[in-house]
């Protein structure tokens, strides 16, 4: 009877544990649900080994990124690179603008 009583006693434990586990799992998800719903399209830009990356991406109030799109990939040493960044800039701004809208 004993033995009876010490199984009953660990299978609901696990079913606590388990229970536990799912609840807080659902609310973990209900979360990141609401940030990916709360997530806009913003500008984005950055230079690495002599290139300047423009872009725009679907970003989450904390700050990550959900989806990124390429607008241009600019050369630093670029003569023109005052007028394409701009240019890449007004683009992706208005690619924001309509992702958003």
């Amino acid at each position: 009877m004993r033995a009876f009583a010490l199984l009953l006693a660990v299978v609901l434990a696990l079913v606590v544990v388990g229970c536990a586990m799912r609840v807080a799992g659902a609310l973990r998800g209900g979360r990141d649900r609401r940030q990916r719903e709360r997530a806009a399209w913003k500008v984005r830009h950055h230079s690495a080994d002599g290139r300047t990356v423009v872009a725009v991406a679907l970003t989450t109030p904390a700050g990550e990124v959900l989806q990124q799109h390429l607008v241009a990939d600019l050369a630093d040493d670029d003569p023109d690179w005052q007028r394409l960044f701009l240019t890449a800039r007004q683009e992706a701004e208005e690619r924001a603008f309509h992702l958003n809208s």
